[in-house]
């Protein structure tokens, strides 16, 4: 082989080498850069491309910790043009999964699906520490796309068999929102699926941030003195015995 041929050939495959190893710390430290310290890794571990690592994301003033979050390189994608990585976290008894990628064109995530305790909820309402939510969360997203601008895809949570714990009705019901992007808006809607608690609306979330929702909860008939500590959460009885829901 010609020597600077093969010089040459040594120095790439010395490239890929050292590229292949960017050890996860130096990922950990670029991300709360680049995010505004907005996510944190600590006590990350492995490389850039299958990675672990403790993390902490502050969402509107109160920081929802992740117990383990992993990462695993798609190589496979960069045929259809994106970089792309297999994610699963962990926050307590709550674990998540999806497929997360980056085009030139917008950012990505397929397939998301997140199941655990209601009590995650607790972090990310400071009230709700006291209330200690319970019941189980389940999030499902097949696609959501974000292009910098605008939005797309669409998403359901479900909240099955909440409980709160200033009232003894157990359960008090099982909720569901249905979202969908559009673009530079998030569209959703609350509805109930069983339970005394009887739960509806429609929201906006103009994106990065700003929330706008309408609806109202009542009681089933017949429960509502068993229900009233947690109808009062909500404000005044209407006329015909609902509250309204309101943030603007």
């Amino acid at each position: 082989m010609n020597p600077l041929r093969a010089l040459l050939l040594g120095v790439a495959a010395y490239g890929v080498f050292l590229v292949a190893t960017i050890p996860a710390t130096v990922v950990a430290s670029r991300i709360a850069v680049a995010s505004g310290g907005q996510l944190t890794l600590a006590n990350a571990s492995g490389t850039a491309w299958n990675g672990a690592a403790r993390a902490a994301v502050a969402t509107g003033g109160s920081t929802l910790p992740l117990d383990e979050v992993r990462w695993r390189f798609l190589p496979s994608r960069l045929a259809a043009g994106r970089i792309a990585f297999s994610v699963e976290a962990r926050a307590g008894d709550l674990h998540a999964r999806a497929e997360a990628s980056r085009s030139p064109l917008a950012w990505r995530i397929d397939g998301l699906d997140a199941n655990g305790s209601a009590a995650f909820l607790a972090p990310l309402v400071p009230l709700a520490s006291a209330w200690q939510p319970a019941g189980t969360l389940a999030i499902q997203a097949p696609s959501l796309a974000w292009d910098g601008t605008n939005a797309t895809g669409s998403a359901t949570a479900e909240w099955r068999d909440g409980t709160l714990a200033l009232s003894e009705a157990r359960p008090l019901g099982s909720w569901r929102v249905r979202a969908t992007a559009e673009g530079p808006a998030v569209r959703f809607a609350l509805a109930t699926i069983r339970g005394p608690l009887r739960l509806s609306g429609n929201g906006t979330l103009a994106i990065p941030g700003r929330l706008a929702f309408s609806g109202e909860a009542r009681a089933e008939s017949g429960r509502e003195s068993e229900l009233e500590p947690v109808l009062a959460l909500f404000g005044p009885r209407r006329p015909d015995g609902a509250r309204a829901l309101e943030l603007r």
